[in-house]
């Protein structure tokens, strides 16, 4: 990362942190190369189990920066802790739902109950019985 890039970055937090309300957005535009040399490197290194892309892992951490409200980072390589932690907690949860999926995920479970023939009027029980 250049010297004047990383300026840029250390400026944004400060601006960010300051409320500058756009400064989140041109924060993550202006770091968005290094954010997806991070994704790549969280992907090697753990994430072969996911069905997420680099650009994929990017784009999902900065929806959890939006979604988590106020981003506390005094400088850049704090920043990019915060975002490496982000990448693996996306990751994870990306595996733990693959896993849910194999297992029936969005089955509605059933309760299984023996007072049916509680519930049969009388003449469909004696109907059953001689079938």
């Amino acid at each position: 990362m250049r010297r004047d890039s990383m300026t840029q970055l250390t400026e944004l937090l400060g601006r960010m942190q300051a409320g500058d309300a756009t400064a989140r957005d041109a924060l993550f535009a202006a770091a968005y190369t290094e954010l997806q040399r991070l994704a790549r490197a969280r992907l090697r290194d753990g994430g072969r189990n996911t069905v997420l892309d680099t650009t994929c892992l990017v784009h999902e951490s900065y929806l959890r920066f939006v979604t988590a409200g106020q981003l506390r980072a005094e400088d850049r390589r704090a920043f990019f802790a915060y975002a490496s932690q982000v990448m693996r907690s996306v990751i994870v949860n990306s595996v733990r739902d693959q896993i849910a999926e194999k297992r029936g995920g969005d089955w509605q479970p059933v309760t299984l109950s023996t007072n049916l023939l509680a519930n049969v009027a009388d003449g469909e029980e004696n109907g059953a019985e001689g079938a």
